[in-house]
């Protein structure tokens, strides 16, 4: 296009139509501007795919100026426009995001910047009392036609602006508050404080999103504690982190995170008792409910896998038996409650909490179904499997017509990912799903891809040594045997078991050191982990031998301490002109234990009074 005799008129009618033809589709385009050059060019409004327009956080306004030869300046990373001062302000006395966008006439360039929310805008403005002031567009904020990203950019810059423009409606609402008469005083509060928690709201989401778990934990803190904050705020902040603590807990030892979890339900009830309205007072039913089902799962399941670890004519094997029959019938108990909970969800109309119930149950439930299908009589098991059928397919149903594509990734991937559970639904769920809500068809794409991906299960000798550590260590929290916790006297036994499981730290700097593992004891036979014993340091050239009820690295290398030069290493090792260092491919494994205790066995039994 030439624009090299083009009047001001002309390049802003050039101006016009460039823009138009480079907005997507689903932009309403209105022309707001005046002959006589007044007020704000554009108005944009965004539309759906059914060509509905979308409502007021989907509208925005534009000031379009053409130029026939832009000025750029910071080495071209920035193009340059002086605006009059009053111009700018007008700009800013909108209660409507304007984003101000140039037209280089001459490339077809189109550069835009927020004016709404810019702080650097806002600054000029406040330091200098000048009749114009100059306005940065960041060439990166280039919008190109066909390229969706680039003007999805500007539609991010539009929500700030929004959340901006709340937040500035919020500091003049506290401003007139004097003037206000006592009712309309406290109508003005409430108002105030749904618009702050929003923006709290707001926050919260982007910081799981980000996963800043530290920092909702610090904000919802801060809200809970706060005796002026209303409950129903202080309820939802109490369930960002409880999300918060499920997902990355502040504590490793698991009854820390029991009790945590059990004094953030009894804070639910407190506050929902306090609102006194019937969704938050089921929704802190659900979350304890959920809550105490899943702790007593969790530990029923774990000794259910760990029983057939003890011969089944001991005792140990009749009085856990025992135990398991005791707990399998409470945690029933649990199950038939929230059964009837969902009924009652159900029949008062609230799909939203039955979903959320849905989704904190799947993962217990799973575990549920391996002890009940062992210990549970045939029609409990079939009721059960038809009962979650049912509950699945409304559930999915629900989430599917609101387009709730968290629940419905969550739930989508917990049913697939468990054979207890994929095998007990009757329907398609990816069929359902998307009959009800066709956006979710890339999202199922992207399910379908990370569930075939996903490793096939290895023999527990193939696992790396760290993957076996955390098996054990998740067993033995579950089983009350917390190794983090050190108030816990079994929980350390197996933590010094950890901590001895691979004894490369010994064995690896000579190739006739050998540790040899002999487990006794009801946690050793119920874990079945070779370490939870007094292991035996050997070196089988010379014969020296020293068994240790300590981690081994201490008792071996002993460099300082109150035991100076009084290990293993320091009174066999350190003079031996026979210590051969292993080859750097060698690794420790379970299997290279096994092989060499075999091979050395007339040797080490010679130690068996050890």
């Amino acid at each position: 296009m030439s624009t090299e005799n083009m009047n001001p008129g002309e390049i802003g009618e050039a101006a016009g139509r460039i823009f138009s033809f480079y907005a997507p589709l689903n932009w309403i385009i209105r022309s707001q501007e005046d002959q006589n050059d007044h007020g704000i060019d554009l108005e944009i409004e965004l539309k759906n795919a059914e060509g509905i327009a979308l409502g007021q956080e989907s509208v925005f306004k534009i000031q379009l100026k053409g130029q026939k030869s832009c000025s750029y300046i910071d080495d071209g990373q920035k193009l340059s426009f002086s605006v009059p001062r009053t111009r700018i302000e007008y700009y800013l006395q909108f209660n409507i995001p304007v984003i101000f966008v140039v037209v280089d006439v001459s490339t077809e360039c189109i550069y835009w910047v927020s004016v709404t929310d810019n702080a650097e805008i806002q600054q000029k403005l406040d330091s200098s009392d000048t009749a114009s002031l100059t306005i940065h567009l960041p060439i990166e904020n280039q919008l190109e036609r066909g390229n969706t990203d680039s003007f999805n950019k500007v539609l991010s810059a539009v929500q700030a602006c929004w959340e901006h423009l709340s937040l500035r409606g919020l500091r003049t609402a506290v401003t007139n508050c004097r003037t206000l008469e006592p009712e309309a005083l406290e109508q003005r509060i409430d108002q105030v404080g749904d618009a702050l928690f929003t923006a709290y709201h707001a926050k919260f989401e982007r910081l799981l999103e980000d996963r800043n778990f530290s920092e909702v934990y610090q904000q919802a803190d801060t809200i809970i504690r706060s005796p002026i904050v209303p409950p129903k705020d202080r309820f939802i902040a109490t369930l960002y982190f409880d999300y918060s603590f499920k997902v990355a807990p502040f504590t490793n030892v698991k009854q820390e995170q029991i009790t945590q979890q059990m004094s953030l339900c009894r804070l639910l009830i407190g506050l929902a008792r306090e609102q006194k309205e019937t969704p938050y007072r089921l929704t802190a039913i659900v979350k304890t409910r959920t809550a105490l089902f899943s702790i007593r799962t969790e530990q029923l399941h774990a000794n259910h896998v760990t029983h057939p670890h003890f011969q089944k004519d001991s005792i140990e094997y009749l009085l856990m038996n025992q135990e398991i029959n005791k707990h399998y019938v409470e945690t029933c108990r649990h199950l038939v409650k929230i059964i009837n909970l969902c009924n009652r969800l159900i029949n008062r109309g609230q799909f939203s909490i039955l979903s959320d119930l849905m989704v904190d149950l799947m993962m217990s439930i799973g575990e549920f179904k391996t002890v009940h299908k062992a210990r549970g009589v045939d029609g409990a098991i079939a009721f059960l499997d038809d009962w979650l059928n049912k509950m699945l397919s409304n559930v999915l149903f629900y989430t599917s017509k609101v387009s709730d594509l968290w629940k419905i990734s969550q739930l989508y991937l917990m049913i697939n990912l468990q054979e207890n559970l994929k095998s007990i639904v009757t329907f398609d769920i990816r069929e359902l799903v998307l009959e009800h809500c066709t956006n979710a068809e890339d999202m199922l794409n992207a399910l379908d891809e990370q569930i075939t991906n996903k490793p096939k299960s290895l023999l527990f000798a193939d696992a790396s040594v760290e993957e076996q550590k955390a098996f054990f260590a998740d067993m033995a929290k579950k089983l009350g045997m917390d190794p983090d916790d050190v108030e816990s006297r079994e929980g350390q036994f197996v933590s010094i078991g950890l901590k001895n499981y691979d004894p490369t730290n010994v064995i690896g700097h000579c190739e006739h050191m050998f540790v040899d593992y002999r487990p006794r004891g009801m946690i050793a036979e119920q874990l079945r982990m070779h370490s939870l014993c007094m292991p035996l340091m050997t070196c089988l050239k010379h014969g020296h031998a020293v068994g240790t009820g300590r981690p081994l690295i201490e008792a071996f290398d002993n460099s300082d301490g109150p035991e100076f030069m009084r290990g293993f290493k320091q009174t066999h090792c350190d003079n031996c002109n026979d210590c051969t260092p292993r080859t750097a491919e060698w690794c420790w494994s379970l299997k290279w234990q096994g092989e060499e205790r075999i091979k050395h066995a007339e040797k080490l039994d010679k130690f068996k009074n050890f």
